[in-house]
């Protein structure tokens, strides 16, 4: 049982450091501007939000599958680690891609101080 919270609060701690790395983005990037995104030009919006957005809804689905699967409890440690995993490779994406855009930005002076 206490496995389902674990995992709950690295999900919040994976979110909140995808959202705040993409606040701050949001406010370095003008209007306008497409990052780009595993070398394609996106809409600033897309760029900076959708990850976030799709891995908060991914959450929302593991938690509600963590409360309601009734098994073994090895096997709520195997979902535990899944959740775990997850989590932090998405953070890990996230802030590799949000990185890269920045960073391309920054050579082509695109970005606010």
């Amino acid at each position: 049982m206490v496995w389902i919270y674990v995992g709950d609060a690295l999900w919040v701690l994976a979110l909140s450091i995808m959202f705040s790395a993409s606040r701050q983005a949001w406010r370095r990037i003008p209007a306008g501007v497409r990052p780009p995104v595993m070398g394609a030009r996106l809409p600033r919006g897309l760029a900076v939000w959708a990850l976030p957005g799709a891995a908060f809804a991914l959450s929302l689905w593991f938690a509600m599958s963590a409360r309601t699967w009734r098994a073994e409890p090895d096997l709520a440690f195997i979902l535990f680690g899944v959740r775990a995993v997850s989590a932090s490779l998405l953070a890990l994406l996230h802030l590799r891609w949000l990185g890269a855009g920045m960073a391309a930005l920054e050579r082509e002076g695109r970005l606010k101080s």
